[in-house]
């Protein structure tokens, strides 16, 4: 029974609740209930039974496209877009390399330093005292070439992330995707919180080690900055790549900080803030040189921050309501 009422959420959590829709939801799940228990008296099986119900109720295209239809010129800024079953599969592929590219990309540009300084110390082990200042300048190789290749998976993967062109867009998916979607995404938050839980841990150990290091090898040794941002390089990896996974299953399924109502505030919030933080840095700039106001100016960020957020939270609140009606 929890299966087919998460079946019938998933069909309606993108569609407007009006008191139309609101009734047209509770009409089908009563219809599917009933149907369902008439089954079971019948001797079906709980999958047999589910399956009969979602197959002679679950073809809502015509719901989903009437409401489309309806919609379509009112959305004249194309705030949604419709993905197939396929489209969702190519996009989780794809976040997924993404999300390992750039957390990849990231503990590169962290561990660029640790490689440079690990290199002086092995070539200070192999090579004579007479060429360390090659030595200093040469340490200085390895440093580039981490991070050119982190700026080159940048570039690469972050075209790719363009190709899809889902920025600030409300997503829509046909209610069995939306399912098995949503199944997904449960059997993925264990992993998460573990990834997440072991990240903290490592960027904990990270001072640890450093200490460690301090007290082991001297004040003097370059290992203990080696340690120090390998254990925190590791850890912004799994930030980065599980982070990535988490916000992807969230901007499929339209919840969290990709709800509708925040994808199309977004658009209007992204373009005031574009004006308004520079203008106060402006003000501020020009009371300051002017005025000499550098010592009591500095109010101006707080206060537009506060306004700003305020604004953003209206906004948003407007907007879901709109959306209710």
């Amino acid at each position: 029974m929890d299966t087919i009422k998460q079946y019938v959420e998933s069909i309606f959590v993108n569609l407007p609740r009006t008191s139309k829709m609101l009734q047209l939801k509770e009409d089908m799940l009563t219809d599917m209930e009933d149907k369902y228990r008439q089954l079971k008296a019948e001797g079906k099986s709980e999958n047999e039974a589910i399956g009969a119900v979602l197959s002679e109720f679950g073809h809502t295209d015509k719901l989903i496209a009437e409401y489309h239809s309806e919609t379509e010129s009112e959305q004249t800024d194309d705030h949604s877009v419709y993905l197939s079953e396929t489209q969702v599969e190519a996009f989780m592929q794809h976040r997924s390399k993404y999300g390992m590219a750039i957390g990849a990309g990231v503990a590169l540009c962290i561990l660029a330093p640790a490689v440079m300084i690990l290199f002086r110390e092995v070539a200070i082990l192999v090579f004579s005292s007479a060429a360390m200042e090659n030595i200093d300048i040469l340490s200085v190789i390895p440093l580039f070439i981490f991070i050119a290749i982190a700026v080159g998976i940048f570039i690469i993967f972050g075209s790719k992330e363009e190709q899809f062109d889902l920025n600030k867009k409300n997503i829509i998916l046909d209610p069995a995707t939306r399912v098995n979607l949503n199944q997904e995404m449960k059997d993925f938050k264990p992993s998460f919180a573990k990834a997440i839980a072991s990240g903290v841990i490592l960027c904990i150990l990270a001072p640890i080690s450093l200490l460690l290091a301090v007290v082991l090898l001297g004040e003097d040794s370059a290992w203990s900055v080696i340690f120090l941002l390998g254990f925190v390089a590791v850890g912004v990896f799994l930030f980065v790549f599980y982070g990535t996974l988490n916000s992807t299953y969230e901007k499929l399924l339209s919840i969290g900080d990709y709800k509708p109502e925040r994808v199309i505030a977004s658009k209007l919030t992204d373009t005031i803030a574009g004006v308004i933080f520079p203008s106060a840095t402006a003000v501020y700039l020009f009371l300051g040189f002017v005025y000499n106001a550098w010592g009591t100016a500095w109010i101006i960020f707080p206060i537009t921050g506060i306004l700003f957020a305020a604004f953003s939270s209206l906004y948003q609140g407007f907007i879901e309501t709109k959306r209710k009606k």
